[in-house]
């Protein structure tokens, strides 16, 4: 019978290889109701780990100190405006009447 790694074991073995070596998330700011400011760069960097698949967003916010649910909202919140961005470069494409020749 031959070893094979199962899904599960190779999605656990990239998001430990995300996390190795991680620290929380570095806030810049600390507003006076609680709220927290991140550094851009170092959000910038978790998100973007966040969206790779088979990846464990909410391993991964628990590592870096961060509520899952706001990891997530990062996330949507980066797709969608990726999704608006290409709907805009779509709709304001202009097309003309005339076939070029």
């Amino acid at each position: 019978m031959k070893d094979s790694v199962s899904t599960m074991e190779t999605v656990d073995i990239m998001v430990l290889g995300i996390l190795n070596g991680t620290r929380p998330l570095r806030a810049v700011k600390v507003l006076s109701n609680g709220k927290r400011r991140f550094d851009p760069v170092e959000k910038d960097r978790l998100i973007d780990a966040a969206m790779k698949p088979g990846v464990s967003v909410a391993r991964l916010a628990l590592a870096h100190g961060v509520n899952a649910n706001q990891l997530r909202n990062w996330v949507k919140l980066r797709r969608d405006r990726h999704a608006q961005g290409a709907l805009r470069f779509v709709a304001g494409q202009e097309t003309s009447a005339f076939v070029p020749v």
